[in-house]
């Protein structure tokens, strides 16, 4: 056997789904139901900006080696960063492409 048997993923999944708070419809049914497109847009960006910025600031703590970040948290964050990145950029390719819907639309 590998070892893999005795390891429970199930129970990692909801801590992971708190730290990745881009896209979960939780979050947009809290926030304002008034609130405007240009503002969850505006949200969207600004948690993707996280996103991206969390493996660099956690790869200079590893560098400086005081040992408060390991190299498999560096990793996860990167492999995070790169989740958030994609499917941010299929959530705008999905909003062009229903922009182009409704300018193609004949009245």
């Amino acid at each position: 056997m590998n070892g893999f048997n005795s390891v429970n993923f199930n129970s990692r999944i909801p801590s992971m789904q708190s730290q990745m708070a881009f896209g979960r419809v939780s979050n947009l049914e809290s926030t304002n139901a008034t609130a405007s497109f240009k503002d969850v847009m505006t949200n969207m960006v600004s948690n993707v900006n996280e996103q991206m910025n969390k493996p660099d600031d956690l790869l200079a703590k590893a560098a400086s080696g005081t040992g408060e970040v390991d190299v498999h948290d560096v990793m996860i964050a990167m492999s995070q960063a790169e989740l958030t990145l994609t499917v941010a950029t299929n959530a705008v390719s999905k909003v062009i492409q229903a922009y182009d819907k409704i300018v193609q639309i004949q009245v």
